[in-house]
């Protein structure tokens, strides 16, 4: 048996809390036996918690690592080849394919145990959407990166289930959807911790998978949804620092938080300032300066400089640890300031958002304008509104800034102006790569931005050697190309 999967079935063994007992009962050693657990509402709820944990790689680098190849950033040290686009560190994404998967494993064994477990039903019922919720992520993290992946919907107890085909991309979206359906169906209107999925949480993200693939109706109906539902409204600023309100390392939630992966300054918390902040910068506890702006991106030197989120999310110039200003290098001219932390914690408390009402709004936009084919009155409206914000006026009043000379726009000129939008607003969330690979516009983008001719095979991730020579039912020849 591969080393890793000994790991893995370990792991399981000991979340599933294997202890010595005073017994001499044997049991089967090929099994990992949970039978004497998941008994109480308190180990439901220690169950679910524990799903959680694969997912701070969103504070690390996964949470920055598409900056480097989005059209405009760019990267250094171990991320020149990747932002060079000739392929991904792959024990970097082996490493993030095997952590999406333990997230899986950990929400089947939720989904399997806590509905026999004795409480209270709506409670029990609300922990089996919020594992269904983080099973649905973890799986639109690898088909978006993988492609069809094996599916697997039920917890590791025997070493030797891990054969599983590679299931079809459509294959993986239909079983996101239908947890997404059971989510939404289950989870509460608000959860009483930040950080918890609510109902909206899951209409957001079936919202945006719908969006994915291009089902354009029930994309618009499901995030107007969410807004028509009152629970979130945009965070008002008057100035670039004001969008610290949303991602600044002490806030602990905002009016516009759909749903976030949490950290708070400590050993435990994020890394992601330090991707973008420099050694010596006041930024960040250190820095590692891997990621940078790409200063020919026509996406940067098109953007008006008015637009607040300018300001935010760019700089030339820093304050060193002493309060000195550094100007930036000059073969790095723009570095990327959205997530900052000058609070010298161990690690840093910013968080990684996942969704926000902002996306609501764009997706909705998005979807109406290709469902009607030309943008409705509302879909200019709510497009409108994410660009106000940006700008300082107040999201739901008219302003100067509004698009409003879009009398008879086709919904292909539409699209494009959704976009850029969500490029500027989305910055460093890890959405424009996506955004460009859905619509089918990477390569020509790309080209046009950094001159580099994307090779097909980088489009997705290489599926791990490991899963290849471990699981029976996969075979060399289901390596996506290029590989």
């Amino acid at each position: 048996m591969n080393s890793n999967i000994k790991i893995l079935a370990l792991s399981v063994l000991l979340m599933l809390g294997a202890s010595c007992e005073e017994s001499l009962e044997e049991t089967p050693t090929d099994r990992l036996v949970s039978s004497t657990y998941y008994k109480t509402r308190e180990e439901a709820i220690s169950a679910v918690n524990a799903i959680y944990n694969p997912f701070r790689i969103y504070g690390d680098r996964y949470g920055a690592q598409f900056t480097s190849i989005e059209d405009y950033g760019s990267g250094r040290g171990y991320l020149i080849a990747f932002a060079q686009y000739a392929g991904p560190m792959i024990s970097t994404t082996d490493g993030q394919y095997q952590s999406f998967y333990v997230a899986i494993r950990n929400a089947n064994i939720v989904l399997k145990n806590v509905p026999n477990i004795p409480m209270d039903a709506t409670e029990r019922n609300a922990l089996l959407g919020e594992a269904s919720f983080l099973r649905a992520l973890a799986y639109r993290n690898l088909v978006r990166s993988w492609g069809g992946v094996p599916i697997r919907t039920e917890p590791l107890e025997n070493v030797n289930e891990i054969s599983a085909k590679r299931a079809s991309v459509e294959e993986v979206y239909n079983l996101i959807i239908k947890d997404l359906q059971f989510a939404e169906n289950n989870l509460p209107d608000k959860q009483p911790l930040a950080g918890k999925p609510s109902k909206w949480a899951a209409k957001t993200m079936l919202a945006d998978i719908y969006l994915n693939i291009e089902k354009w109706p029930e994309a618009r109906d499901k995030a107007n949804e969410v807004i028509l539902s009152g629970a979130y409204s945009l965070v008002q600023v008057t100035s670039s620092a004001g969008f610290e309100q949303i991602f600044g390392p002490t806030s602990v939630t905002s009016t516009e938080d759909v749903f976030s992966i949490k950290f708070s300054r400590s050993s435990s918390g994020s890394n992601i300032a330090l991707f973008y902040a420099m050694p010596d910068s006041s930024y960040s506890s250190s820095g590692y300066g891997s990621e940078y702006a790409y200063p020919n991106a026509p996406l940067l030197k098109n953007w008006d400089k008015n637009d607040l989120r300018y300001g935010f999310n760019l700089y030339t110039s820093y304050p060193d640890r002493k309060g000195v200003i550094v100007q930036n290098q000059v073969t790095q001219p723009i570095r990327f300031g959205k997530f900052k932390d000058p609070g010298f914690a161990p690690s840093h408390g910013n968080d990684y958002p996942i969704y926000r009402y902002s996306d609501a709004l764009l997706i909705y936009a998005e979807a109406a304008s290709q469902a009607n084919n030309g943008p409705t009155t509302l879909a200019i409206e709510r497009l409108n509104m994410v660009h106000r914000r940006g700008y300082g006026y107040i999201p739901n009043m008219p302003s100067p800034v509004d698009f409003t000379s879009l009398t008879a726009p086709s919904a292909q000129s539409f699209r494009e102006l959704v976009l850029r939008e969500r490029a500027y607003e989305f910055m460093l969330e890890g959405k424009r790569w996506f955004d460009l690979v859905r619509t089918k516009t990477v390569k020509q983008v790309i080209l046009e931005a950094k001159g580099i001719a994307i090779p097909d095979y980088f489009l997705l991730f290489p599926i791990p050697v490991q899963e290849i020579d471990n699981n029976p039912e996969l075979s060399p020849n289901d390596q996506n190309p290029g590989y």
